[in-house]
């Protein structure tokens, strides 16, 4: 490929080749165009990680065959990434294109500073108070029944086990409630090293509850939609665990997109589905997803938000 040129809107935290060939080749597949003509590099604003994200427009030419003049122009994103990020986002590529919502990994490669990967650009909108559309419960049900037991898989994905969350409790999430003791009342700081510190004795309740591959940070903000489909974008916390994390931040037990899921994953899998462990997931969903935002709760929201989200951890445990 002729080499093309390049437009920066500034200094990009992302180094290495802007177009790699993997990429030059997926926009002339996609495109029917010939080649990329130049391209252009801007950042993608918004987010906590928006400085090593951006987004690159190929500006593509010579027409070929029956391509669609409309289709000279295709958007892809780049993103600096971590080891587990890179890992597991190329194993849930087993399950494309039937899993709609889960991105194409067109390519990764490492700089000097690390690991980077490129997906293409999606113009949608993030999940508020819209209904999701089926195709995200059908493909986290796709991907939790493909890696059911989680056998082979990469080393580099976090295990969510009973060490992996006595760790968090007590080695990152009770030092953050110190960092930030300033921020709430003594009483707040004070019941919430207690409700951690408690948490951190229940991680038996794990190895009741068969392990899969997990986007691991499902929420609103991490699903974009276009339409009547959602794409589910960073998967910088997958990680191996309990399915029903993924669910349980979105939808209900009993809810008609858990059922959406339940049939999915009975069809993709052909295996009865397990309600019991379903049910004990989302039990301990509840007790995992407080526990782990709480870092950045304390940080960034209200002392009533934190004591809410406080009630929510303490009924967990009861349930437990």
């Amino acid at each position: 490929m002729p080499p093309v040129s390049a437009c920066r809107s500034r200094a990009s935290a992302v180094t290495g080749p802007v177009v790699p060939p993997a990429v030059a080749e997926w926009a002339v597949r996609t495109t029917g165009c010939e080649r990329i003509g130049r391209y252009t590099v801007q950042p993608l604003s918004g987010g906590t990680v928006s400085g090593s994200v951006e987004r690159i427009t190929l500006h593509m030419s010579g027409i070929s065959g029956d391509a669609d003049p409309a289709t000279r122009e295709v958007q892809v994103v780049r993103k600096r990434a971590f080891p587990h990020e890179v890992a597991g986002l190329s194993a849930a590529q087993a399950l494309r294109p039937a899993a709609t919502a889960i991105p194409e990994l067109i390519t990764w490669g490492r700089d000097q500073y690390g690991l980077w990967l490129i997906t293409p650009f999606v113009a949608g909108v993030l999940l508020s108070d819209q209904e999701a559309p089926a195709n995200l419960f059908e493909s986290l049900a796709r991907l939790h029944g493909h890696f059911h037991g989680a056998a082979d898989l990469p080393d580099e994905l976090p295990r969510v086990d009973v060490r992996w969350w006595q760790q968090l409790c007590l080695e990152w999430v009770l030092p953050q409630i110190a960092r930030h003791s300033d921020r709430h009342p003594l009483a707040t700081i004070t019941r919430a090293s207690a409700v951690v510190t408690d948490a951190a004795t229940h991680g038996q309740t794990l190895t009741q509850l068969s392990p899969t591959l997990l986007h691991g940070d499902v929420h609103p903000g991490n699903v974009l939609i276009d339409g009547q489909s959602a794409w589910l974008i960073d998967w910088g916390s997958c990680r191996v665990g309990p399915a029903m994390l993924d669910l349980a931040n979105l939808v209900a037990l009993d809810s008609e997109e858990f059922a959406i899921y339940r049939r999915a994953w009975e069809e993709s899998t052909e295996i009865p589905f397990d309600a019991d462990q379903a049910d004990l997931g989302y039990r301990w969903a509840a007790l995992q997803i407080p526990i782990q935002y709480l870092p950045w709760m304390i940080e960034n929201l209200t002392t009533t938000e934190v004591e809410t989200a406080l009630d929510r951890a303490e009924q967990a445990l009861a349930a437990l």
